[in-house]
């Protein structure tokens, strides 16, 4: 049976490179807070199978094939009772096209990703594994589909919230295979709609055990939404994890995105969005500035950890230092903070990127908190729209390096 035609008139669509923690979560009374007013916006893929025959919903065919012989065969309403970062980023963006009046616009909503997946399963000529052939069939049937109906499909943007997988692989070996996957991805879309999309970065890591973990992958999906031209839209790390592992619950699924679309919509108002770094050493001090937004200040979110370790879990503010820190200073009113070293010839920095084991640091939700922390954020902040109550921060980018006497070299490469 053939799906009605949507209502709109236009359509977005956003290829994804997800893993567990941006798999869905049913979660039904979140779901319709989400699909709420705007269900006329939102539409899925309808009629593709996977090579097994088993019909194809919004979460994709996962690592089963999808069968290319089988079109799709319309675009159904999206009513899934599913929460997950890219589905929620999606629809808080239909959200806010229908704030401005603009319903006539819409999404496709999907994730051909799966849990436990390397980067290497979106490279299409991997023998083993169809996920990235899986992505890109699904945009070809959307273009079709939306072509035959005379909508206007775009794909201003690509997600990335995927790395868990690599935690223990050198950030240069993820980074080789990410620009592989993600080259195709760019191809595909400047084929179909005319223009290469955004890359949107959620920063993986790190899980609430860092201990033995290389955990290379922050620095390096740091690294590469500055290199794409991308858009950082926040750190894994500033949510709590429901399994004293890695996984995050609906609630924080939610949150994180309804930041990437806050981010989204900053950056195509010609707001700055990305937070970098600079590091400056002389002797044992070293001053770290951050680039905020013009009017933003640093912020200091005391209390984060109180139910997770306290701050002994988190001291100087989540620096550390080869051999010590005798103090750090932040400038709360500005954007820059100051460190003492205890050794002036100290060998390494790094800021909320701790070796330490968090997992017994529960609240009594039996929630924790990842083992990498700081409570320094950017002091620009928002209400969650779907979640009374709620706030939206902007983090901080973590990293970690080596000094050379007083100069600085970032793990990341620059």
């Amino acid at each position: 049976m053939t799906a009605p035609a949507p209502t709109v008139t236009s359509l977005e669509i956003m290829p994804a490179y997800g893993q567990s923690e941006n798999r869905r979560k049913v979660d039904p009374v979140l779901a319709d807070l989400i699909l709420a007013g705007q269900s006329a916006q939102a539409y899925v893929l309808d009629g593709m199978r996977t090579v097994a025959g088993t019909a194809i919903g919004v979460n994709g065919a996962g690592t089963t094939a999808i069968d290319q012989n089988v079109p799709a065969t319309g675009l159904a309403g999206f009513t899934s009772p599913d929460v997950a970062p890219s589905f929620t980023a999606l629809m808080a963006r239909a959200a806010r096209w229908r704030d401005a009046g603009q319903g006539q616009r819409g999404v496709i909503i999907g994730d051909n990703g799966f849990g436990g997946q390397l980067i290497d399963a979106w490279d299409i000529n991997n023998p083993t594994n169809p996920v990235g052939r899986n992505q890109l069939y699904w945009m070809r049937e959307a273009k079709r589909l939306a072509d035959s109906m005379q909508i206007g499909l775009s794909c201003p943007y690509v997600w990335l919230f995927q790395g868990t997988s690599a935690k223990d692989d050198p950030g240069a070996d993820y980074r080789a295979r990410f620009d592989t996957a993600h080259g195709q991805t760019l191809a595909q879309a400047e084929s179909l709609f005319g223009a290469r999309p955004r890359l949107i970065v959620v920063v993986n890591g790190g899980d609430v055990n860092t201990i033995g973990d290389l955990y290379a992958t922050p620095a390096t999906q740091y690294r590469i939404g500055l290199d794409y031209d991308g858009i950082i839209a926040t750190w894994q790390r500033a949510y709590p994890i429901e399994d004293r592992n890695i996984h995050i619950n609906g609630q924080a699924q939610l949150l994180i995105g309804e930041t990437a679309e806050w981010a989204m919509a900053e950056t195509e108002a010609g707001h700055a969005w990305n937070i970098t770094y600079q590091v400056m050493k002389s002797g044992a001090q070293v001053v770290v500035g951050f680039d905020l937004r013009p009017g933003e200040t640093l912020l200091n979110r005391a209390g984060l950890y109180d139910s997770f370790g306290g701050a002994a879990t988190c001291p100087h503010y989540g620096f550390e230092a080869d051999g010590g820190i005798v103090g750090v200073q932040p400038d709360l009113q500005g954007d820059s903070v100051t460190i003492t070293l205890a050794n002036p010839a100290a060998g390494w920095l790094r800021f909320a990127h701790q070796v330490q084991d968090c997992a017994a640091m529960a609240d009594a939700a039996g929630m924790t908190m990842s083992a990498h922390r700081t409570t320094l954020f950017g002091s620009h902040s928002r209400a969650s729209r779907y979640l009374p109550g709620e706030t939206l921060w902007r983090s901080l980018p973590g990293f970690r390096g080596t000094f050379q006497g007083d100069i600085f070299r970032p793990e990341d490469g620059t």
